[in-house]
């Protein structure tokens, strides 16, 4: 019976099997022989669409940006954009956890990074905001992203907080630490709340700094 013949090897299959190799087995198992070996070919093939191990890494970290950049949201309202970016962003890492630190990592600005900043930083040059400001709301938007996605990630379980934390969660400590008590007994820890918070907290700050500079230029431009 004839076998299918094998898709041709290229960039995009290479960084689709390589996304694979680290959703299973996690990204220090990922090698140039192991995704070889996944790909049915020798590793020395993949020389000829990836340059090295560095080239891979970089290649993958933009794979994952597109999981959020593509498609981009079609919508002119940049509070829109950014939300809908950050929140997808968001829901992409938690789903990877090697993706997070990986993209933290790596310095190297790919396709898909660039296209997911000109689409934000367009919208917001669109609703008149200057252009240091787009650059500090395009930082602040990664910076909530990959900061509260990295904490939370890697944020320690009761047990691992140790018997101190516990026993103010469990109400004996009050008299020693009142405010902890009472916030840890009246409030529940719901991570996509406060993503969603900070999200607003972030989109509320930029909205503010934009009014600010709308005001300063009609003061600068009214006739004395």
């Amino acid at each position: 019976m004839p076998t299918s013949p094998r898709a041709p090897l290229s960039r995009e299959r290479i960084l689709s099997a390589a996304l694979s190799v680290a959703d299973r087995d996690g990204l220090p198992a990922l090698s140039m022989r192991r995704l070889g070996a996944a790909l049915g070919v020798e590793a020395m093939s993949l020389y000829g669409h990836v340059r090295d191990k560095g080239d891979l890494l970089d290649g993958l970290v933009d794979h994952v940006v597109g999981m959020w950049a593509d498609p981009l949201p079609d919508e002119s309202d940049w509070r829109v954009v950014a939300r809908t970016t950050m929140a997808r962003a968001h829901e992409v890492l938690l789903a990877r956890p090697w993706a997070c630190e990986l993209v933290a990592a790596r310095p190297t600005v790919g396709r898909n990074r660039l296209r997911y900043a000109e689409a934000l930083q367009r919208r917001m040059l669109d609703a008149g905001f200057s252009p240091q400001l787009a650059h500090h709301g395009l930082h602040l938007v990664d910076g909530t992203i990959m900061g509260f996605t990295l904490q939370e990630l890697r944020r320690p379980t009761l047990q691992q907080l140790g018997e101190e934390v516990a026993a103010v969660a469990r109400g004996e400590r009050a008299d020693e630490f009142p405010a902890i008590t009472a916030v840890l007994a009246d409030s529940a820890h719901d991570h996509a709340a406060e993503f969603a918070l900070m999200t607003e907290l972030i989109l509320d700050g930029l909205e503010r700094l934009h009014a600010r500079e709308t005001a300063e230029r009609r003061t600068t431009d009214a006739p004395s």
